[in-house]
């Protein structure tokens, strides 16, 4: 009975470890696809508007980027947004994993 319990104990953690990742994997993706359509469809905007509306999609998913961790330049006919953070993971109540995330995205006018 004992051993039951423990092995549903650890299958719950697991499970809840693999669901916090992939939480952290999907908010990753929908900040990166914004900076891409920001990026795709701002190629007349000024780089610094850019940079803030990225900065508003992370502040609207809760993503822990700083001001200073994006960075947009347009070169020519191109423009580039770089961004990258820390997102602390909760694989356990009482254990959080910092994972280094970042991106670049690309727009061509």
């Amino acid at each position: 009975m004992i051993r039951t319990i423990v092995k549903l104990i650890i299958a719950v953690a697991i499970i809840n470890a693999a669901a916090r990742v992939a939480m952290a994997a999907w908010v990753y993706y929908q900040l990166k696809d914004e900076a891409q359509q920001v990026v795709l469809f701002g190629a007349n905007t000024p780089t610094e508007t850019l940079r803030s509306e990225i900065l508003d999609k992370a502040e609207e998913l809760d993503v822990p980027l700083d001001a200073n961790d994006v960075d947009v330049r347009r070169e020519g006919n191109r423009t580039v947004a770089y961004a990258s953070y820390v997102q602390p993971i909760d694989l356990l109540p009482v254990y959080s994993y910092p994972v280094d995330l970042s991106f670049a995205v690309e727009g061509f006018r």
